[in-house]
């Protein structure tokens, strides 16, 4: 056994057979309570290392493996579908809409997010979660609908929903990237109180590095597919190797005064 909760070994994803990789070569790991980010312009391959750790459809593992606490769930010909999913590894997308439906009561779409890994539904469980995220009126959101919320609102509802089910690991896809400055600087907030409180891993991917910049343990650079550097967060914006990534943290936007 090793202290890592996920260990990414020489990763290669597309998305058809008849594709070229649109990730190529990724190699990096996470342990328990770690954060790390996932920095890259537009198109640099971020997000489909997400949606392969995740299993999602239309994502096809072409070389290399990945390990969830030292368990294989994902390597050439294995796709979606996995049972770690929703229980042990949560997702919050970019767009809290790929998390709910618009229509449903919150109760009904937290009640049917326990049945689908196989749990007791536990409302005060929900209530707590919500709190813990500042979110103090947990019988009133749960009896609201999303199209009620806000954005903002909607993706913080995101984050309880997939923490309540008690993961080891949070993705994070571009999850303040529809937010304005002050609402992305809570939900920031808010998921780094979850790391300490609850020793979550957290993997986040984001184009913005004033993000990675407050949150991350050690940061890994993607262009064109490939992790280009790797390092601790210090070492990537005090003594960065690459050129690209000098241009990346040239100007990097602040989400706080003293941040």
């Amino acid at each position: 056994m090793t202290d890592n909760i996920l260990s990414i070994k020489n990763l290669s994803v597309a998305y058809s057979e008849l594709d070229n990789d649109a990730i190529s070569d990724i190699s990096l790991t996470i342990g328990k309570g770690e954060i790390l980010c996932v920095v890259g312009e537009t198109g640099s391959g971020k997000s489909t290392l997400i949606r392969a750790i995740h299993g999602l459809e239309n994502t096809i593992i072409t070389g290399g493996e990945i390990l969830f606490c030292d368990e294989v769930i994902g390597e050439k010909g294995i796709s979606g579908g996995r049972s770690h999913m929703g229980s042990e590894i949560g997702l919050i997308p970019q767009n809290p809409g790929g998390s709910f439906n618009p229509l449903r009561r919150f109760d009904v779409q937290f009640r049917e997010a326990f049945s689908g890994v196989g749990k007791k539904y536990d409302r005060n469980a929900v209530i707590k979660a919500l709190e813990k995220i500042g979110l103090q009126d947990g019988d009133g959101i749960l009896r609201s609908r999303p199209y009620e919320m806000s954005g903002g609102m909607n993706q913080r509802i995101a984050i309880a929903a997939a923490y309540v089910l008690g993961p080891k690991l949070l993705l994070c896809d571009e999850v303040t990237s529809a937010l304005d400055v002050t609402t992305a600087g809570v939900v920031v907030d808010e998921l780094m109180a979850l790391r300490k409180e609850q020793q979550v891993a957290i993997l986040m991917v984001t184009h913005h590095l004033g993000i990675a910049r407050m949150m991350a343990d050690n940061i890994g650079v993607m262009k064109d597919g490939r992790m280009i550097e790797f390092g601790t967060a210090d070492d990537i914006f005090k003594s960065p190797k690459m050129d690209y990534t000098k241009s990346l943290i040239k100007d990097v936007p602040r989400l706080k005064k003293d941040v």
